[in-house]
């Protein structure tokens, strides 16, 4: 079975991210992790704000002079609505559900550099 686009994103953004806490995730690299995620999740119903969330944190990067305090807050808000995901009935899947929580610990451990 081929991976889907959203587990090979998951997969790439925890490898980038490691345990968060010490990872170091250039702002073009982080680019181009958002517009990945954006693909991924293009037309998938429900993941409106997080589009939205993901499109003001690739903006903000791109500016050249990064707000560290809304990239910490868009951090922590990504990390609660992969948190809420992974409890979802629909995330049958446990490896995905792990990975999912996996990320929400990651996304918030590197909120913490901002």
């Amino acid at each position: 079975m081929e991976e889907s686009l959203e587990q090979r994103m998951l997969t790439d953004t925890l490898g980038a991210f490691g345990e968060g806490s010490t990872a170091v995730v250039a702002p073009d690299r982080g680019i181009l992790l958002i517009e990945g995620w954006l693909n991924a999740l293009r037309g998938d119903v429900g993941a409106e704000r997080i589009r939205a969330e993901l499109e003001t944190l690739r903006d903000n990067l791109a500016s050249g002079n990064p707000d560290g305090n809304m990239i910490r807050h868009l951090l922590l808000s990504m990390a609660s609505h992969t948190s809420t995901l992974a409890g979802e009935p629909s995330v049958a899947n446990g490896q995905m559900a792990n990975q999912l929580r996996q990320l929400a610990e990651a996304l918030r451990n590197f909120s913490s550099q901002f």
